[in-house]
């Protein structure tokens, strides 16, 4: 995370917070000009801000915002304009990519992954830059979360938009917590300070009747959604980066990493950590909303979404032991707008008016906890762990933008999941993942 954007969020927050709440975007024009540069007749203009507007989107964001609210104000507001749905399980770089190429697409707006996933677009050129020009108003870029806005942003250009951000946090189920001695007089949970620490809280609080697990200690999200996440996350936690010596290449073969995988192997072995997120990318999740987990590392967000099954201020966060002064991860989900796409303005339009909106985003911000890309936002929320969780967002690390990415991260996916379920020796795995960056592209692919 660049320097300069950690530096006076606190004041600018706080500023913000003083206001009222505004409407974010509703009364924001859309450019002037063609995204793809030169002037256009009025009748390519009018059919450009008419017809069928594409937009696919992740199939969880369906189920924490209101998209069909959006919709048909959207349609109301725009006589002439349909806006119909594609649902995706996540981020699809791979048929985005194959279908690009060849300069055709099936939406005019893809909603979903950060900008790791949006520097493979970019590097092929086959999504817009939106330019200086779209920040005005409301969404001018001072209005932005600096994290979340820096994580659309790629060699200085803003190739996608954040809708929602995340950043990876232990969540903890208090009562839980206390059964197994684990909080202090004040019911407080004690941050681990390392993963041997983290061990032993995930074995105290792990519940075994009759020979058999009825309360988990520790689950942690190494599904097809997560697996890099948790890797990084933690990784950054023990060594305060995870980098090679060039501060460049993700690190496989250090001490920390070696000590990391033996941990979670052990975890594993041990039972006090299952491999459920493997085939479902959601147990963990799932079983802790239903009481059967103590905790589960993931996005924060789980903290506010969970209170919902296992009751209200009932949950907390705890730092992935050592990024409380290391910093953890942050990630967004962002859309993009493929050159491809006839509706470029239109999609603009939806973009600002309805995906950046005040309404949008504060029902999925308290009920959910998905944080809004928008300062104005970040008004008159009540819980008492929302300060830890924005701090740890303002000092927080991103992925790297390789061009590449998806490759390793399918790569990364394969050989931990062999390595945790004990198929695979720790340095075998250090050894394949080591080989296995070495053969991809690192750079952003632009400029190059």
């Amino acid at each position: 995370m660049k320097k300069g954007f950690k530096k006076g969020l606190a004041l600018t927050l706080a500023s913000v917070m003083l206001l009222s709440t505004t409407a974010c975007g509703g009364s924001s024009t859309p450019s002037s000009s063609a995204a793809q540069g030169g002037s256009t007749s009025s009748g390519a203009a009018s059919e450009e801000l008419t017809g069928e507007l594409r937009v696919t989107t992740q199939a969880w964001m369906m189920g924490k915002y209101d998209f069909e609210g959006i919709k048909a104000d959207f349609e109301k507001k725009h006589p002439g304009v349909t806006v119909v749905y594609n649902k995706v399980d996540n981020a699809d770089v791979t048929t985005n990519m194959l279908q690009w190429s060849q300069g055709k697409t099936n939406c005019d707006i893809a909603i979903g992954g950060s900008r790791e996933h949006a520097v493979q677009y970019a590097a092929k050129d086959y999504i817009i830059d939106f330019g200086d020009d779209f920040f005005t108003g409301d969404i001018a870029k001072d209005k932005f979360f600096p994290a979340f806005l820096e994580l659309g942003n790629v060699e200085g250009k803003q190739y996608m938009i954040p809708i929602t951000g995340e950043v990876m946090f232990i969540v903890a189920n208090k009562e839980l917590m206390k059964k197994a001695g684990l909080t202090d007089a004040n019911g407080k949970v004690e941050t681990p300070k390392t993963w041997d620490e983290l061990y032993e809280y995930a074995k105290k609080a792990t519940v075994v009747e009759n020979g058999k697990t009825v309360q988990t200690g520790l689950s942690i999200d190494w599904g097809t959604n997560f697996m890099t996440y948790s890797y990084l996350s933690a990784l950054q936690g023990i060594k305060g980066n995870f980098y090679e010596s060039d501060g460049k290449t993700i690190d496989f073969t250090s001490p920390e990493s070696k000590g990391l995988l033996t941990s979670w192997t052990k975890l594993v072995k041990d039972g006090y950590t299952p491999t459920d997120t493997f085939a479902d990318m959601d147990a963990g999740r799932t079983n802790f909303k239903a009481g059967k987990v103590a905790m589960l590392m993931t996005a924060a967000s789980r903290w506010i979404e969970c209170q919902e099954n296992v009751g209200k201020d009932n949950t907390t966060v705890i730092p992935v032991p050592g990024t409380d002064t290391h910093g953890s991860l942050v990630y967004i989900h962002g859309a993009v707008i493929p050159k491809a796409s006839p509706k470029i303005e239109l999609a603009k339009l939806f973009i600002k008016e309805e995906l950046l909106k005040t309404e949008f985003h504060v029902q999925a911000l308290n009920k959910y906890g998905k944080m809004s890309p928008l300062l104005a936002h970040y008004q008159g929320l009540e819980n008492a762990d929302w300060p830890t969780v924005v701090e740890a967002t303002k000092s927080a690390v991103t992925t790297p933008l390789y061009k590449d990415f998806s490759k390793l991260d399918t790569g990364i996916q394969v050989e931990l999941q062999k390595c945790i379920k004990g198929d695979q020796s720790v340095e075998d795995t250090q050894s394949n993942l080591k080989k296995l960056i070495g053969t991809l592209d690192l750079t952003t692919g632009l400029n190059h």
